[in-house]
């Protein structure tokens, strides 16, 4: 059965968008307009400029690539219920500068006005196959449209799907698995439907939230997207021998890729205690209820020990660690307890007189200078006499061992020193023997610092007898006289002089790569346009030279006449790399 009802391009839609994919730009979408067809289905006609009978005119509501075919468009617009009161058999989409872009035909319906006792919110659409979707972009004020549900509940489910806390799974795993087929993981005997968390895949990048299915099993809806599975995603694992009730975390951080990402779970739950009957192990702690308190709080041993440590029997008490008692005034003589501290005090101005063991810092009295007596010398007396040995010699020469340290313990000092200054050069007219060096300076140095053999070869280089390249030209253009490129006193010259035929409507593409001798410094590009008179043909060109040699030509054929071929011309001049 023939095709009756169908979308196209219109002639100006078709070269505004073959201008966008060539200039990298988008084509911006911003109504669609419904018709009557004058009372008949009009047949789709791309040179269209109009539709036969508008009867409305409103912005696009959604513009989006069909998830089943990329190289579909679907262009969507709502009419409300309170709009209406005729046919539809055409529609139109139009860009921001209101040309008619795309032209449908459809079969017949009535759009009915709600004042007419009946009415409906119509949705109608247009699908459009085109070769680049991203060279077309929706343009739309949303203040001014309206919704589908399909297009709200897509949103819900959407933004629901990127939540970081996810629908609970029925089972973890706990090793690497065969993702396919019916099979118990962690105890749980699964059926299709099933969710359930990947962890301890041996390939990190298959982890990940899977729907059970008696094939191969698939990522979960909401975690089958880059945009789902972000780090932090959260879930809770129901039933498992050895997971139940657990909660896990992903802990991969930066940019995630599914499929390619290697993906990390982390127990949060793994160290808490159930809130009933907790099994405690290890060094469990609290915090500790003050020192009288009676409640149900728990008592921790600190709470225990505090309790219990002021507490001694009054007759004959057996004190143990370390007991204390308030200190007795130095000089009492009663039968208050002597602590430690009493005796130390008291004990503590004393020494022996018979050979004394001194501790701390005992001190004396500091001798006059040149004392000879059994009078104790002080350090201060020692210092004093040292210092009139050593004078004002600094610390790193106050003694013979360290004189002798600084000359490296040799006898023949004065010689050594003599016979290495004999193999130094003089700072003035220096007369240099052997193979000297020095740094090489940088290439367009202009300075006094010396110029190494490496500096002056590398000077010349850019100063070399000039060079000539072929050039080979391809995908249909030719040499039209003397294309050339060649290299001379470090530039880089290119001169092409080319044709091609010509194909209205079309893009070509011209590319090749310079020699190796023939590198430009920088990227050179352009753009420019031009026409052949006989017949009429216009169009752009852009051209780009690339550091690595590459030279890319692009020509855009706006006019759609032919028969002839257009000429291009390029001269330039850079410097080599």
């Amino acid at each position: 059965m023939a095709v009756t009802y169908y979308a196209l391009l219109t002639t100006i839609g078709a070269g505004k968008l073959a201008n966008a994919t060539a200039l990298g730009t988008t084509l911006k979408i911003t109504q669609l307009a419904v018709g009557d067809g004058g009372g008949n289905v009009p047949t789709p006609d791309a040179s269209r400029t109009q539709l036969v009978n508008e009867v409305r005119r409103a912005p696009l509501n959604r513009l989006s690539v069909d998830p089943a075919n990329s190289a579909q468009i679907i262009a969507e617009q709502v009419i409300p219920e309170d709009v209406g009161g005729w046919w539809i058999r055409e529609m139109g989409l139009y860009d921001e500068a209101g040309a008619l872009i795309a032209y449908a035909n459809c079969a017949p319906s009535y759009k009915p006005q709600l004042a007419e006792g009946s009415g409906r919110t119509q949705t109608v659409r247009i699908v459009l196959i085109v070769s680049n979707a991203a060279s077309v972009e929706l343009k739309i004020d949303p203040s001014v449209v309206l919704a589908t549900r399909e297009y709200v509940d897509n949103s819900i489910v959407t933004a629901m799907n990127r939540l970081d806390y996810k629908q609970s799974v029925r089972a973890a795993t706990t090793a690497s698995i065969t993702l396919s087929g019916l099979q118990t993981v962690d105890g749980v005997a699964l059926v299709a439907g099933d969710r359930v968390l990947v962890k301890n895949q041996t390939n990190a990048v298959d982890n990940g939230l899977y729907a059970v299915a008696t094939g191969a099993w698939r990522r979960a809806t909401d975690a089958d997207d880059n945009s789902e599975v972000t780090p932090g995603l959260t879930v809770t694992v129901e039933s498992g021998a050895a997971q139940a009730d657990s909660v896990w975390q992903l802990v991969t951080d930066g940019v995630i890729v599914l499929g390619a990402t290697a993906l990390a779970f982390q127990n949060i739950t793994n160290g808490l205690a159930k809130l009933a009957s907790p099994a405690f192990s290890g060094i469990p702690t609290a915090p500790t209820a003050a020192v009288g308190n009676n409640t149900q709080q728990l008592a921790t041993t600190a709470f225990t020990q505090a309790a219990i440590a002021p507490l001694a029997t009054v007759a004959s008490p057996a004190f143990t660690g370390t007991p204390t008692a308030p200190t007795a005034a130095v000089g009492s003589n009663t039968q208050q307890l002597a602590t430690t501290a009493f005796v130390q005090a008291s004990v503590a101005p004393l020494a022996a007189i018979a050979s004394p063991a001194f501790s701390g810092v005992p001190t004396a009295p500091t001798a006059v200078a040149g004392t000879s007596s059994t009078q104790l010398a002080t350090t201060a007396f020692v210092q004093s006499a040292g210092s009139a040995i050593i004078g004002a010699a600094p610390s790193s020469l106050d003694t013979l061992g360290k004189l002798a340290l600084s000359l490296g313990n040799n006898a023949s000092y004065a010689a050594s020193v003599d016979a290495s200054l004999q193999a130094k050069a003089p700072l003035t007219s220096p007369a240099l023997v052997g193979t000297p060096t020095a740094p090489t300076p940088a290439l367009g140095d202009n300075t006094k610092k010396v110029a190494t053999t490496e500096f002056v070869q590398s000077s010349f280089a850019k100063f070399s007898t000039t060079q000539t390249f072929p050039i080979t030209f391809a995908n249909g253009f030719f040499n039209r006289t003397a294309s050339t490129c060649w290299t001379a006193n470090g530039n880089l010259y290119l001169s092409l002089n080319m044709g091609r035929n010509t194909v209205p409507e079309s893009i070509q593409m011209l590319a090749f790569t310079l020699p190796a001798g023939a590198r430009p410094k920088y990227v050179i590009d352009g753009v420019g346009g031009y026409s052949v008179e006989t017949p009429l043909q216009l169009g752009m060109y852009a051209w780009s030279l690339k550091q690595d040699g590459t030279f890319i030509l692009m020509f855009s054929i706006l006019a759609p006449a032919g028969g002839t071929n257009c000429g291009y011309s390029l001269n330039l001049c850079t410097q080599l790399a």
